[in-house]
């Protein structure tokens, strides 16, 4: 069987303190986080720094007990999801549920720049969140 996925899009880290953490990265590995935005229906602010083709994010939540604000309380700082580029997301996505894997949302998002993405369940690999990006 030929790889549903292509290629690692994104490593994503949740802090606390976004601006100490990309402060840290920024002079652990000389990297630029000269990218940034905010996702509004996840109350999240997104910096991102490019390692190779790979898109490094630091999230922090800019709303108390939003999704990232909750999961560092649960689980602590640290990595919150990877993301895989893939070619065909419905396809991806049809073969994960075949296989009896949690795929969410039911219907894949449309996101930035037009990417279609879905996550897979935590539950379903071994404990890892994974987002699914078609772009």
């Amino acid at each position: 069987m030929n790889s549903l996925l292509d290629h690692v899009e994104e490593i994503v880290l949740a802090v606390k303190d976004q601006d100490k953490a990309v402060a840290f990265f920024e002079s652990l590995f000389g990297l630029q986080f000269d990218r940034s935005w905010t996702v509004p229906a996840d109350s999240m602010q997104v910096k991102c720094a490019m390692v190779g083709d790979t898109q490094f994010h630091i999230v922090s939540s800019t709303e108390p007990d939003a999704l990232i604000d909750k999961f560092v309380r649960d689980r602590g700082e640290g990595l919150h999801h990877v993301a895989f580029r893939v070619k065909d997301l419905d396809a991806a996505v049809s073969h994960l549920r075949e296989l009896g894997a949690t795929v969410v949302p039911e219907t894949p998002r449309t996101g930035r720049e037009g990417a279609r993405y879905a996550f897979v369940h935590p539950g379903s690999a071994y404990g890892l969140l994974i987002e699914l990006i078609e772009r």
